[in-house]
Formats: structure tokens, sequence, C-alpha cells
């Protein structure tokens, strides 16, 4: 855009060398974006430094006469473009600003016979200057919004390897806690030394999954036990003091899954039903299969959920109604089902507590 814009003022003005230098905020410098002279006289990179920028030439609105710039910026500006011939005339300066934004300036050197700019001219060059002010902050903006876009992308996606390795860390840290009570209990030492190795090859395939981190939610699909999973699942996290597990499964046909995610969303319903009912609470989990599909819920008779909490942040990022919560368990939960062409549905009240049921069809992609 800054070449096209430089080609169109030298045509339009009769000048033969035309340049578009753009400021540059971070390193207070003012680079060459655009040149129609063929003898530049720029050294290096085509850049030159300020320490600081002069607020008198980010004060300047209109098209300005280079030659009659007194300050030692107008000196600057003046080494920077120099003149190819003698009867070039005066060289000219329009500023490039979008608001109270400075973006930079057009510098005009070596008109064809040295012509004076007429009052029309000078206002078609302020015209000019404000379009392509304009048009380059529109430019930078775009920019701006898309690394917002790629941050906000990178900070969500990391959220959910955080999320799953917080999961991870529970149970290791409910497992430490009840090992000083059983230790002497050999079933149980089997028990707690299968759960670490089950929950560390969690933790690694975490730490695969984010070394292969795209853009989409990447699913490895295979014949899936659902029971079997869910019960590797309440495994790991039952032992907490005071609640009460029930399961009733019914038998189901296997299903096309990718079982590690499918274990992360059963692992985070049943730590939010931990968190919800505390000490003396009951939680209870179901499986069953109709029609081509399975069915998982999990109750919980803790505090429940209030309807405006479910209707606008329940599976929304960074929404929770933990203290030390992320926020980032259902948003993530709702992807991984919607991603295996399921559903989850919610039920809650305050007080009486709260059931989540997952629906997923037994062929992947239906």
């Amino acid at each position: 855009m800054c070449a096209a814009s430089a080609e169109l003022i030298s045509e339009t003005f009769n000048v033969l060398s035309v340049g578009v230098w753009l400021f540059d905020e971070e390193k207070s410098k003012l680079r060459l974006e655009a040149s129609t002279s063929r003898a530049r006289t720029t050294a290096g990179d085509d850049a030159i430094e300020f320490p600081a920028i002069d607020p008198c030439l980010t004060k300047m609105r209109k098209a300005f006469d280079l030659e009659k710039i007194k300050d030692n910026w107008g000196e600057t500006l003046r080494q920077i473009s120099e003149t190819q011939f003698s009867e070039g005339g005066n060289r000219v300066g329009v500023p490039l600003l979008a608001g109270e934004r400075y973006l930079g300036l057009i510098i005009l050197a070596d008109r064809v016979n040295g012509i004076p700019y007429t009052v029309e001219e000078l206002e078609l060059l302020d015209c000019i200057g404000d379009q392509v002010a304009s048009s380059l902050l529109n430019l930078r903006l775009a920019k701006e919004i898309m690394l917002g876009k790629e941050l906000e992308a990178f900070q969500t996606i990391s959220a959910f390897f955080v999320h799953d390795l917080k999961n991870a860390a529970s149970i290791l840290k409910l497992t430490l806690q009840n090992l000083p009570l059983h230790f002497d209990d050999p079933v149980f030492r089997q028990d707690t030394l299968r759960s670490i190795g089950a929950t560390t090859n969690r933790i690694n395939q975490i730490i695969e999954r984010l070394g292969a981190l795209g853009s989409k939610l990447e699913l490895r699909p295979s014949p899936v036990d659902l029971n079997l999973v869910v019960e590797q699942a309440i495994e790991n996290v039952n032992g907490t003091p005071g609640i009460e597990f029930t399961t009733e499964f019914k038998p189901l046909p296997k299903l096309m899954a990718d079982s590690d995610q499918l274990r992360s969303v059963v692992t985070n319903l049943l730590l939010n039903a931990r968190d919800a009912v505390g000490e003396g609470g009951r939680i209870e989990v179901k499986t069953g299969s109709q029609d081509g599909w399975v069915a998982l819920s999990v109750s919980d008779d803790g505090c429940g959920m209030t309807p405006s909490f479910l209707r606008d942040s329940l599976f929304r990022p960074f929404k929770t109604t933990k203290k030390k919560g992320l926020g980032i368990g259902m948003f993530q939960s709702k992807m991984i089902i919607e991603a295996h062409r399921g559903s989850i549905r919610v039920k809650s009240d305050v007080g009486k507590g709260t059931t989540f049921q997952v629906l997923l069809p037994l062929t992947f992609g239906e």
C-alpha cells in the first residue's frame, strides 16, 4: 500500500522522489517503507532513530515546507531526503496522522521543473495523507486484533492443559493423603501403585498432546469400553473420606471415541461432584445405552447451581463457582463431547444437587 501511495503521489504531482516513512513507536525510529527515488542516500537499513520523537514534528497537522523548518528534526529529515538536482523546488512533508496517533510522514522532493505547490495541491496532499494514515491504522489495528486473538487462543488452550494437570495433581494428592492410613494393607498398596502409574501416564499423554498442539481439538478414536473408562476414573478420584460413591453400570457395546479425552471428561465431572458435596455427600454414577447411543450420568447431592449460572456461565471459559477454580473444566468437557458428535446436559437445584448427563453416538462422527 505504501509503494502504491508513493507512485500515485509521484505521478499526480510530477515528483521524482517520494518517500513514505513510518514511525516505529517501540524503537522510536522512522523507517523508509517505500520510495520512488532511484538513488536513495540513507544508510544501513533505511532507518533513522530519534532519541525521543520531537513534539514539534507530531504537532504538524498540515503539509509543510521542509526547507523552512529550523528545528533539529527538520535538518534530519532534509538529510534523509536529499534533492537529486538543484532545480527540484522545495521539499514538502505530509504528516500521517490518525486522530492523535502519529504514524509517520511522506516526503516529496525533486519536483520536475521546480514548480511551486499551489494551495489546492497542498490541500490535496493533506487529503491523501489522511487516507493513507487511515488505511495504515486499519492495517495495524487488524494486525493487533489478530495477535490478540492468537494470544487469547494460546491462553485458552494453555488453560485446558493446566486444568488437566490440576486434576492429575488432585488425584496424586488424594493418594498421598490416604497412603499413611492404609499403608499396611497390601491390596491398597497395589491399588496405589496402579493409580500412580495411571496418573503418570495421563500426565505424559497431556505433555505429548501439548507438544503436538494444533489449532483444533485432535481426537484419536478407537473402540472404547465406556464402563471401563468410568471405572478407572472413579478408582482415581474415589477415596475422599466421608463421600459415598454408588455405581450402576449397564452392559454397553463399545463405541468409537478417544478414550483419553473421555477419561478427562469423566474425571472432571467426578471431581466437580466431589467438590460440590464435601464430607458426608453422595455421588451416583450410571451408564446405559439406547438406540445407537450410550449415556453416562453423574449425580451429586451437593450445593447445586443457580439458574442464572447454568444459563450464562456454566459452559463458558473462565467462569466458575470455585474459589480456586480455573473455570475451564466444563467448557473443555463440552468441546470434547461435541467433537464426538455427542451432547452434555445438566439439571441442578440450589441446595439439592446436580446431575450431568453425557450422550455419545456408538459410531464416531455420526
